[in-house]
């Protein structure tokens, strides 16, 4: 009986040990992702905040979640705010929920009154801080702001795969917040701005001008048509190279660094900005846009 007895234990504590590790090395999993009620995009409220979920993931980017809540309320930190530092309070409150049986941390930002426009955060898994993600919160404006007047927008093919078939332009655009315009495929949308012009607005702006038409899922650019039926829509190879719509934004003579970070439906665009876009690999448009900057 007692040798049973010692058996039965040892293979308790091998099945409890079994059970244990795939949930224990989750902590500390090589990727950090949202929950699937958070979007990478986040607006926050004039004057309020937002909560963000995030959780360990595998390698395939799957979901595993933290071991336990208490493991997922002390397992995130905002490592850096990248930019907009202006928009939103330096102090984060962490804490956990449960999203389809998982445990996820949670980071709440609140908006700094007064203030509105994008911020980016960059959030680490404190188990393993080569996991992390960047995450952009944009604090909506208490009143919509006003129209601004652009130089330029211009939209370009340099992906050079395929005959150039849109080259549009217009100069000295009206750019109106996305609430204000019911025809604006950004109005309403889930990650885009509504109170104040975006360079995605921009765009906008030229499509009326120029009698063309996008569409846009989430805040970002799928695809521009021209008034002739022209269309370049996003797409991605068979050796995994994808072909999209990138922006920049240029303000005195300088690109606006913070295109890099955020979509263009909450980046903020002023008096006098130039906004272009450029269908092709982010290579293609970046040289496109250094070119440009030349000139």
């Amino acid at each position: 009986m007692q040798t049973k007895k010692v058996v039965s234990v040892l293979l308790a504590g091998v099945t409890t040990l079994s059970m244990a590790m795939p949930v224990l090395a989750a902590n500390g999993d090589p990727n950090l992702v949202v929950t699937p009620d958070t979007k990478y995009s986040t607006p926050i409220q004039a004057d309020s905040e937002v909560t963000l979920g995030l959780m360990p993931a595998n390698s395939y980017y799957q979901r595993t979640g933290f071991d336990s809540a208490d493991a997922a309320a002390n397992g995130l930190e905002v490592s850096k705010i990248n930019l907009g530092a202006d928009k939103i309070s330096s102090v984060f409150t962490y804490g956990s929920k449960t999203v389809d049986g998982l445990y996820a941390g949670t980071v709440t930002v609140k908006g700094k009154k007064g203030q509105y426009g994008p911020a980016s955060l960059h959030i680490v898994n404190k188990n393993n801080t080569s996991a992390g993600i960047d995450m952009t919160v944009y604090v909506e404006a208490a009143e919509t702001q006003k129209d601004v007047k652009v130089a330029e927008v211009q939209v370009t093919d340099v992906s050079n795969n395929i005959a150039q078939v849109i080259d549009e332009g217009a100069e000295n655009l009206d750019v109106a917040a996305a609430k204000t315009e019911i025809a604006n495929p950004f109005n309403g949308s889930e990650g885009a701005a509504q109170s104040y012009p975006t360079a995605g607005d921009a765009l906008y702006s030229l499509a009326e001008a120029n009698q063309m038409n996008f569409a846009q899922k989430g805040g970002y650019v799928q695809s521009v048509t021209d008034n002739k039926g022209n269309t370049l829509k996003e797409y991605t190879t068979k050796d995994w190279t994808y072909y999209g719509w990138n922006y920049c934004v240029v303000r005195g003579e300088k690109k606006v660094a913070e295109g890099d970070i955020l979509s263009a439906a909450v980046l903020e665009v002023k008096d006098g900005d130039s906004v272009y876009w450029a269908f092709g690999t982010m290579d293609q448009a970046n040289q496109y846009f250094d070119d440009l900057l030349k000139k």
